[in-house]
């Protein structure tokens, strides 16, 4: 049970493996130039005519320091906000409730994970699997481990599922009690071949969704040219959260609430609001954890 827990928490410390290096990361950079000045004030101004999507920007805003001071209490503020409407802005609201700050409420941020959870968002369900999975910041939990790395791994979170394979066939933890999720995992893998290459990695041939990778290409001068279009677009659109429109519907994601834009559009948007979380963002700390799964 000692070694298995090891494994574990070796792999929540690097819990969004989907995310890019810090070499590529496509992060939101900060940034007090006038431009970056003059879009963060067009996107204030467009949180005050009921752009959920505008808020949950400025909430990415607030916790760069892109165009103002980094300030996490109101990039909670606008996530929170944004939340209602925007799935990923609700991640990231129940993420920074993680964060090891004065924002810190466990309890809090596992009510808003879960309900993104249920409206579908495949990276809560796996960051609650993998936080049900290893314990320490909340009790162990294998049943509730394997329901939520499950929801994940049928949505096709990329990182899910490459997590999953990993516990399928390392030694330590093939033999978790994660029935569902191995369940599913087995029928995906083509051979049970595992190699030792030079450096140690194990590999197997397992068939991967499609797509899931595609949203990682944001470089940092692509930025102005999305802020303009995103802009642009909303300048032409009904707010969502205005009453009476009709359009005010919970739960959506970044991807739905942008629907006008171009799929590229969408995609490299949506990409900024989830790139680079857990890099940076929880900074779990696991002492005496030595042993780690590629």
């Amino acid at each position: 049970m000692m070694q298995h827990k090891i494994i574990i928490f070796s792999l929540l410390a690097s819990f969004l493996i989907f995310a890019p290096t810090k070499s590529e990361a496509s992060q939101l950079p900060e940034c007090q130039t006038s431009e970056c000045v003059e879009y963060f004030k067009a996107y204030r101004i467009l949180t005050k005519r009921g752009h959920s999507s505008a808020m949950a920007m400025l909430g990415e805003f607030y916790y760069a320091g892109y165009g103002t001071d980094k300030n996490l209490d109101k990039a909670l503020k606008w996530y929170r906000r944004a939340g209602k409407y925007v799935l990923d802005a609700k991640y990231k609201a129940g993420v920074l409730y993680l964060q090891d700050t004065h924002l810190k409420d466990v309890e809090e941020g596992l009510d808003y994970l879960g309900y993104a959870s249920r409206m579908g968002h495949s990276q809560s369900s796996y960051l609650l699997g993998k936080l049900y999975l290893g314990g320490g910041m909340v009790d162990e939990d294998m049943a509730k481990a394997d329901k939520y790395l499950t929801l994940a791994y049928e949505q096709n979170n990329y990182a899910a599922r490459h997590y999953g394979q990993t516990l399928y066939l390392h030694e330590t933890t093939k033999d978790l009690p994660l029935n569902a999720l191995y369940g599913l995992v087995s029928k995906d893998v083509v051979t049970l071949k595992q190699e030792q290459n030079v450096s140690g990695e194990q590999t197997a041939a397992v068939t991967f969704p499609e797509g899931e990778m595609e949203t990682l290409d944001v470089t940092m001068d692509t930025f102005e040219g999305m802020f303009g279009s995103h802009i642009a677009q909303l300048n032409h659109m009904i707010p969502d959260t205005s009453k009476g429109t009709g359009s005010n519907i919970p739960g959506q994601t970044c991807a739905k609430m942008w629907g006008c834009s171009s799929e590229g559009d969408s995609l490299r948007i949506g990409d900024v609001m989830l790139s680079d979380w857990g890099l940076e963002t929880i900074p779990f700390r696991i002492e005496g954890s030595v042993f780690n799964i590629r």
